[in-house]
């Protein structure tokens, strides 16, 4: 890396932000680096990486945009249009879907040809404008599902979250449609644990919220938390 810039990484999901940090204090005399996705609590970030010397970042790298909200619209939609540009999936960050306004980020070397090209979401017109700063975002909204397994393998739990048979479940497994914590699982037998977050290819995904107690036959109460 030139010793007078600052460089940035695509977005990076929670697993490889861990990752990449941990690499990167291995030059904690050399470099430092800020995580940085648009906006507070945001689950997408990238990397922003510069001298030690430096003190501080100095670069903005993340553009956001925003249109009206239209109650057809979801997020599968928004990020479907924008990989329907042939976008690397990396050069977006998170979209938030708002009551009034959809926000969505990206990173900048990209922005130009997004607000030229982007005209459509789904079917529905829809009239991009940049934001300088990220404020009044919606809130992140979830459901809350609780259910009883008589275990805490993946396969079980993503059985009763989604009403599927198991022997689907473990096919889907099989196919490598399923992550743990952002990172792909092929065991079907494998142990959750409380906040362990599961994605399920064209499902969605859940987070392991909280563990109730049991019930008379053993079984474990548990309510699981679901993005809207």
């Amino acid at each position: 890396m030139n010793s007078y810039i600052t460089t940035s990484t695509d977005f990076l999901n929670p697993h490889e932000i861990n990752l990449s940090i941990s690499i990167l204090n291995r030059f904690k005399n050399e470099i430092s680096y800020e995580v940085f996705g648009g906006y507070e609590d945001s689950e997408s970030n990238i990397i922003y990486i510069y001298p030690s010397f430096k003190y501080k970042n100095d670069a903005e790298d993340i553009v956001l945009f925003k249109f009206e909200s239209n109650e057809k619209i979801k997020h599968s939609d928004v990020l479907g249009s924008i990989l329907g540009l042939s976008i690397d999936r990396r050069k977006i960050g998170d979209i938030l879907i708002g009551e009034k306004f959809t926000y969505f980020f990206v990173k900048r070397e990209i922005a130009n040809f997004i607000e030229i090209n982007l005209t459509k979401i789904s079917k529905h017109n829809v009239i991009l404008s940049r934001e300088e700063k990220a404020l009044d975002l919606p809130k992140k909204e979830f459901d809350y599902k609780k259910i009883i397994v008589s275990s805490f393998r993946l396969d079980n739990l993503i059985s009763k979250v989604f009403n599927l048979s198991r022997s689907k479940v473990k096919n889907m497994i099989n196919n490598e449609l399923v992550k743990v914590n952002f990172s792909v699982e092929t065991r079907s037998h494998f142990e959750l644990d409380l906040g362990d977050l599961v994605s399920l290819r064209k499902y969605g995904r859940f987070k392991i919220y909280d563990v109730e107690g049991n019930t008379r036959k053993g079984n474990f109460v548990v309510i699981v938390r679901l993005n809207k």
